[in-house]
């Protein structure tokens, strides 16, 4: 099992060593030589400041990304009232031009915490601390309101019903399925919101994977008809659904995978120190956080750790076979490095950046941004070869707060408002950070 540092260093390729677990810090030397190698590239110039749109919005405005469309939930924006309470508002804008659409009371009470599109509506979230969650149905065209319930928005099925977790009027939980074309609930069931997990693919909920009464299912989500399904041990919980597996821990300490095709048991191993660790996909591994210093990194064939590291976070990076490990993040800007998936061997470094902000509610995981001395705010994309980052813009006038859909990224202006920019393809003249 290798235990892996990220170390210290800029945007550099690391050579490859006989084995997996090389501390970063050996590599200076050989690191000071590839840096003046590549001083050219890296001093390439950065392209222009890209034209861009401003939308209005107050600083504390929340701002979302739905397929082609801005979304801006606003408690103190323009249409404020003078000396009262603010009235909240709810505005969206067209992408990539910033062209407003509409903008109209909120719908409901609290702040947008997600939303889909279904044709020509949008299906928008709300809640607040002391208001119960509300989904509403708004026209896309005019932002009117089409029907409201109560429940919480968790995304579209491919044949483009809405699923929302609710409350039957007795405190119990229950998962429905609500029609978007006028909100009446299609089919629901009784489901504590541990015992399912909804697996997205394409943006829509495509398997709804349910644990009730001793059985592991596989559940249609559009209908709600049971795929297929298997006993488990008592008492089992789920952790996670990946490309190839169920994962479930049960009280014997086991951490077992059921392969999502056929539900057949694959492998089990023991869990760790946590009663619940966390689970999740790693491109070619399975990453385990179960209460150690230590992120294990599984093999899905065997459940076998393959690999473990002690300070970073991990998550599939854009480019194939390499994981995005990132150090010292609090907020601000961390140290992200390329590792290969398999052996955990760090393959470059990139440099302190920051993806997606408070306030920015989503983000394409592959933009970054960070601060220059000079003032400007940098762009880049991390090259699809795994050759550092890319940089598409210098910005200026942008305090930071960037969000990343496609080729728009939206950032906060230091005089209010949100910039809206069109990035330009990655070319090979572009700069590299």
């Amino acid at each position: 099992m290798t235990l892996i540092d990220l170390g210290e260093q800029r945007d550099t390729a690391l050579p490859s060593g006989p084995g997996p677990g090389r501390l970063l810090r050996r590599w200076a030397p050989a690191l000071v030589a590839l840096l003046c190698l590549l001083t050219p590239a890296a001093a390439a110039p950065w392209p222009t400041q890209p034209p861009s749109a401003t939308v209005p919005a107050s600083p504390d405005a929340h701002a979302l990304f739905v397929d082609e469309v801005l979304l801006v939930a606003d408690s103190s924006g323009p249409d404020a009232v003078p000396d009262g309470d603010p009235v909240p508002r709810l505005a969206a804008h067209r992408l990539p031009s910033g062209r407003p659409l509409w903008r109209v009371p909120m719908p409901a009470p609290g702040r947008v915490f997600h939303a889909v599109r279904v044709g020509d509506l949008l299906a928008v979230g709300l809640a607040g601390d002391r208001t119960t969650p509300q989904v509403v149905g708004l026209s896309l065209g005019d932002g009117g309101v089409r029907w409201r319930v109560e429940g919480q928005l968790r995304g579209a099925t491919p044949a483009g019903n809405l699923l929302l977790w609710g409350s039957d009027g007795s405190g119990a939980s229950v998962l429905r399925s609500v029609d978007p074309a006028g909100g009446a609930v299609r089919w629901s069931q009784p489901l504590a919101s541990e015992d399912a997990l909804l697996s997205r693919r394409d943006q829509r909920v495509s398997l709804l994977t349910v644990l009730a009464g001793g059985r592991l299912e596989l559940r249609d989500p559009d209908t709600g008809a049971v795929r297929a399904a298997t006993a488990v041990p008592g008492r089992s919980r789920m952790l996670t659904v990946t490309e190839e597996l169920v994962l479930l821990t049960d009280d014997s300490g086991t951490l077992s995978g059921y392969e999502v095709a056929t539900l057949r048991r694959r492998w089990g191993v023991p869990r760790g120190p946590a009663d619940q660790p966390e689970a999740f996909d790693c491109g070619v591994l399975i990453c385990i956080e179960d209460g150690s210093p230590a992120i294990r990194l599984l093999d899905p064939a065997t459940g076998a750790v393959r690999w473990q590291t002690e300070n970073a976070a991990l998550w599939p990076a854009a480019v194939e076979g390499r994981l995005l490990a990132v150090r010292g993040s609090s907020g601000g800007d961390a140290e992200h490095v390329l590792l290969d998936a398999a052996t955990g061997r760090p393959v470059r470094q990139l440099g302190r950046w920051r993806a997606g902000a408070p306030g920015m509610l989503s983000a394409d995981g592959t933009t970054m941004h960070r601060r220059q001395r000079d003032g400007r705010y940098l762009v880049g994309r991390i090259d699809e070869r795994g050759e550092g980052v890319r940089v598409l813009a210098a910005l200026r006038g942008v305090v930071g707060g960037c969000g990343a859909h496609g080729s728009v990224v939206v950032c906060r202006h230091e005089g209010g408002g949100l910039g809206v920019w069109e990035l330009p393809g990655d070319r090979d003249r572009e700069g590299r950070a």
